[in-house]
């Protein structure tokens, strides 16, 4: 008999009509799903964009689903995998709730919605059920994915994922906690790979074991059917015994909403945890005008010894740059911008650089002081000038602009994804996909919206 946990997922994901999930919800989907499709059509032209989609293209053959931005059709998990994968290339898609979630739930949404000829309000109600499930299994967890290697990410949004996957595929609740238990030998991602393009690749392998899992259910694949409740399951392996309540993942699930108060558009494409050091940084230059080499000193505090933009504190090329606090404060002081182009690698050989990179101390705080947070509100900035002045701001990470107290406007939201699109397609494509996308909720078929709106010459 299935755990009580996981037959409440299951109806949850089965059973909940899409007309009772508050509005609020779909605005929220609408938004993320938007932002990230222009964040995956910028994925395309990468390198590791690039390799992605040759890779989907090889493995999968020919198939009926497609690598948003290229002429790619292929298989349902490999299109999810280079979809994924693509969204997450710059780190710069939407955070919150349980890691990175549109990369983690929009993919398999993507692919499985292709399968089943769903409409695009049909994926987005997929992909709020599916957020829900992830973020309430998160909210009644302590995890710190610094103290125990794996990506949140990976860990919760592949149950997110597969959930989506078996809404769109229409699983019936016993094939659905079937695709939990498949899904619950999936997660994967370890830290030690943040700064590299295997992070990327641990958003595609989530879209794709989340469509995997659900297909092989439908299949009649089975497996246990309490991978969140056994004491040696999903939770007691990845989480850990004694850091979870199987009650409490459940027991909010279709009465509390959670997408409409979690999700964070990022405004620079580099880890979520520079964004409230930059913020300040940035509007201390703007407030007094003063330029890098008028600074003797930018101390940045209140940082876990366990954070991953400590990662790499001389970056040896630009991907590492996203996962460096340092230099992400080097180049705002230098450029007084942080975006697609300041990760570029002819950027580290700027011999400034090196200059502003010493002008930068982060000060970590002991997990013995009463202060420490392995998740902290802010992080103060401290400038020097060498006039003898010091100017300090500090910005918290939960009303900063792009959370959902300090949203991002549709006019930003807008500019964001034409950027990003037009790194991929032609302005008057990238004016239709922007289109298409900002109202993805009224597409009769999904399969138009990414066929129709965002092709390009890459992959065909």
């Amino acid at each position: 008999m299935a755990g009580k946990a996981e037959q409440r997922i299951a109806e949850f994901i089965v059973e909940t009509d899409a007309d009772a999930i508050p509005a609020e919800c779909y605005r929220a989907a609408r938004e993320a799903c938007f932002d990230c499709a222009g964040v995956m059509l910028a994925g395309v032209v990468e390198p590791h964009g690039r390799m992605i989609v040759d890779f989907a293209s090889q493995e999968g053959g020919p198939g009926s689903c497609t690598v948003i931005g290229t002429a790619v059709r292929t298989s349902a998990t490999m299109a999810a995998l280079a979809n994924g994968t693509l969204g997450h290339a710059l780190d710069y898609d939407d955070m919150g709730g349980f890691g990175h979630p549109s990369v983690a739930l929009l993919p398999s949404a993507l692919a499985a919605g292709e399968l089943a000829d769903a409409s695009g309000r049909d994926v987005l109600t997929a992909y709020i059920l599916g957020f829900e499930v992830a973020s309430q299994l998160f909210r009644a967890s302590r995890y710190n994915q610094g103290e125990r290697g794996f990506h949140s990410t990976a860990v919760f949004g592949t149950l997110g994922a597969v959930a989506a996957a078996a809404r769109l595929l229409r699983l019936s609740p016993e094939q659905t906690i079937m695709a939990l238990g498949i899904a619950g030998s999936m997660p994967s991602g370890v830290l030690q790979n943040f700064g590299t393009q295997t992070k990327p690749l641990h958003a595609g392998m989530i879209g794709r074991n989340g469509v995997m899992a659900a297909t092989l259910a439908r299949a009649g694949w089975l497996a246990c059917d309490n991978i969140i409740e056994s004491k040696v399951g999903w939770a007691a392996a990845y989480i850990g015994v004694g850091n979870y309540d199987t009650q409490a993942m459940v027991k909010d699930l279709g009465s509390v909403w959670t997408i409409q108060d979690t999700i964070v558009i990022k405004k620079y494409p580099c880890c979520g945890t520079n964004h409230s050091a930059l913020d300040s940084l940035l509007a201390l230059r703007r407030e007094h005008r003063f330029q890098w080499d008028e600074v003797a000193e930018v101390e940045v505090t209140g940082l876990p010894d366990t954070s991953h933009v400590l990662l790499y504190p001389e970056p040896r090329y630009g991907f590492q740059g996203k996962f460096s606090l340092p230099y992400n404060v080097a180049t705002a002081l230098l450029d007084g911008r942080v975006d697609i182009d300041s990760f570029a690698d002819e950027r580290l050989a700027r011999p400034e650089l090196a200059q502003a990179l010493s002008k930068v101390e982060v000060k970590v705080v002991s997990r013995w002081s009463p202060e420490y947070s392995p998740h902290p509100t802010e992080t103060p900035v401290i400038v020097r000038l060498r006039d003898g002045r010091t100017l300090t701001r500090s910005t918290n990470r939960h009303t900063m602009h792009g959370t959902p107290t300090d949203p991002l406007s549709a006019e930003e939201l807008r500019d964001k994804f034409r950027r990003n699109a037009r790194l991929c397609l032609p302005a008057e494509e990238a004016e239709r996909a922007l289109a298409t996308w900002w109202e993805i909720d009224a597409a009769a078929r999904i399969r138009d919206a990414l066929t129709g709106a965002a092709r390009s010459r890459i992959g065909g």
